[in-house]
Parts: structure tokens; C-alpha cells; sequence
């Protein structure tokens, strides 16, 4: 019998690239669907089938789908001009590629969205987020993500769904903790929220936890949370890039009328360069609206699924990937 074939969507990005590896890693032959823009530098020289096309639009769709075993859907927008782009990416996306993989369900063993922490919000009374919690988004970005979450839940009837929530990611190839790397290289660890406190994933524990639900059966119509067992705030976090990057820094808490001037700046370059800001004024109601924090015990305890890599060992990993590639 041959391998297994999987479709991963936004497979050039920076989780879909990771779940490429895992899948390649575990005997499985993958299918990439790409826009014609999208970049392959994590992809290039690996052993790939790649299809041309756009989750935003149904050409290509049928052809991606076509005798595929597994989906993962890991294409969207984490950050955007406006509430329009976010939903046409996360919620339009999400629903055209349902739509194309119920057309050809015949085949189709799992579908796994790669949801968002965002989706369900931060904690509401100090302890970490459970999946049995009433998701309560409070962001744009947040809601879309629950949107196409929901999309996803709702075909478990005709499709064997299952939805992955990471908190933060880190890992190689992460562009986003790279501009913390850079201001700590400068010597200053800022801090954005006084006493905040996050769960992270490392991508490729992600990935693992990923292929895991593709092929266990108990993670049918499942929604799990996947973090790391530490929860970081800003010390355990300024401790482990320092070490990594073998210097000191002086720790900087942002005031939040500088964090909304600079927000507000963003949007505007944003809107003249026609790209999408880094960071915004929704992005600043995330950080203000409380603790990011989540529990994983439900997918340890139905997939046996646990992290290898720990905060200390995967900054460290990152900042030496980002050294040997140049960008610090």
C-alpha cells in the first residue's frame, strides 16, 4: 500500500513549512497548495507535490483536493489591513477549502484546522483555558479564526474534523521573535504588560501534535489545546532569550500611550505600503486583555501526545538557527 497522501495549506509559511517536515518525516506524501507568490524557500529541495492555487478562491481547489488522504488546513492571515482581509483569508478560506474537500470526502481520512489560542481568548479567572470553556474572542483576528473553527466542527458529520489551538509559536523560521532577538542584541528586553504570563508551543512540538491527530482515531470531532507544561511571563522570558544570545539587556515596560502611538503609526504605514502592520491596535487589545494562558491535558491525556522541547532548549535552538541564517 502506498503512503498516505496529505494536502498542507499555507504549507510555505512558517507552521505549514514545519508540518511539511513532520509529514515527510513520518513516510507521508505531501501535496502543497501554493499561490503563485508565495515564497518556497522552506520547501525547496524536499520531496513535494505542489499544486498552484488560493484557499480565497475556488480554481485549483478540486485539483489540491483530488485523492488526498489528509488535509491540513494551516493557511490565514495572523495580521491584516482590515476586519475585510481576515475574514475573506480565515473564515472565506476556511469554508471554500471544506467545500472542495466534501466534494471529495470519498477519500478524505482528516481534516485538521490549525485554529488559535485567539480563538478562545485569554483566561477569565487566573487558571489556564480548557477546550470545555465558552470561547470568548477579543479580537478580530480571534473571532475569525473561531469562525472557521466553527465552519470546521460543523461538517463532522460528513468530514473527520479535528481543530489544534496553539498559544504563541516559536521556533526557526519565526520572523515574529526575531525582532525580540534584534532589540535584546541592542540590549533592551521590553515588556509590553506588567506581570503578563503566556503559554507557548514550539513548532515543531506543534507539528508532532499535528501528524498525531491525523492519524489517531480518538481525535475525531476534537477541539485540544497544544502548549508547553511552563507557563512564561516576562522574567522566565528575558532569562531565556539573554542566555541564548549569551548577553544582558535591560528589561523596558512600554507605556501603553507609547504601544497606541505606535499602533496608530503602523496602521497608517500599513495602509500607504499596502502590507499589513506588525502591530495594532487590535493586537494591543490581545496584550491588555489578560493572561494567554491554556491547558493541554486533554490531548496528553486522549493522544498521548507531550512536548520535547523546553523553553530554555528552544530559544536556544532559535536563536542559533537565526544566527546561522543571518538574520542576527
Amino acid at each position: 500500500m502506498s503512503a498516505p497522501l496529505a494536502l498542507v495549506t499555507g504549507a510555505s509559511g512558517f507552521v505549514g513549512s514545519h508540518v511539511v517536515d513532520e509529514l515527510l518525516r513520518g513516510g507521508a506524501r505531501v501535496r502543497c497548495l501554493l499561490r503563485k507568490t508565495s515564497s518556497r524557500r522552506w520547501l525547496e529541495g524536499k520531496s513535494i507535490e505542489i499544486v498552484e492555487g488560493d484557499v480565497r478562491e475556488e480554481a485549483g481547489l478540486d485539483d489540491a483536493v483530488r485523492g488526498v488522504d489528509w488535509i491540513v488546513h494551516a493557511a490565514g492571515l495572523t495580521h491584516a489591513r482590515s476586519s475585510a482581509e481576515f475574514h475573506d483569508a480565515n473564515v472565506h478560506g476556511t469554508e471554500l477549502i471544506l467545500a472542495a474537500a466534501l466534494r471529495h470526502r470519498a477519500t478524505i481520512r482528516r481534516f485538521v484546522y490549525i485554529s488559535s489560542q485567539a480563538a478562545a481568548g485569554p483566561t477569565r479567572d487566573g487558571r489556564p483555558v480548557t477546550e470545555d470553556q465558552a470561547p470568548v474572542p477579543v479580537s478580530e483576528y480571534g473571532v475569525t479564526k473561531l469562525l472557521g473553527e466553527d465552519l470546521t466542527m460543523l461538517t463532522g458529520g460528513m468530514l473527520p474534523v479535528v481543530s489544534i489551538r496553539p498559544p504563541a509559536v516559536y521556533g526557526p523560521r519565526d520572523d515574529a521573535f526575531l525582532k525580540l532577538f534584534r532589540l535584546v542584541r541592542r540590549g533592551l528586553f521590553p515588556v509590553l504588560r506588567k506581570q503578563g504570563r503566556v503559554s507557548l508551543v514550539h513548532v515543531e512540538d506543534l507539528a508532532r501534535a499535528v501528524c498525531l491527530a491525523l492519524e489517531d482515531e480518538r481525535a475525531v470531532g476534537q477541539i485540544y489545546f497544544v502548549a508547553e507544561p511552563e507557563v512564561a511571563g516576562h522574567g522566565e522570558m528575558g532569562r531565556a532569550v539573554m542566555s541564548a544570545m549569551g548577553t544582558h539587556a535591560l528589561t523596558v515596560r512600554i507605556p501603553m500611550p507609547m504601544l497606541l502611538a505606535a499602533a496608530f503609526a503602523g496602521e497608517v504605514w500599513g495602509r500607504i505600503a499596502g502590507r499589513a502592520p506588525f502591530l495594532t491596535r487590535e493586537k494591543l487589545r490581545e496584550i491588555a486583555a489578560g493572561d494567554w494562558i491554556v491547558s493541554s491535558a486533554k490531548i496528553r491525556d486522549q493522544l498521548g501526545w507531550a512536548p520535547r522541547i523546553t523553553l530554555t532548549e528552544g530559544v536556544r535552538g532559535t536563536v542559533e538557527w537565526c544566527r546561522q541564517a543571518g538574520w542576527i
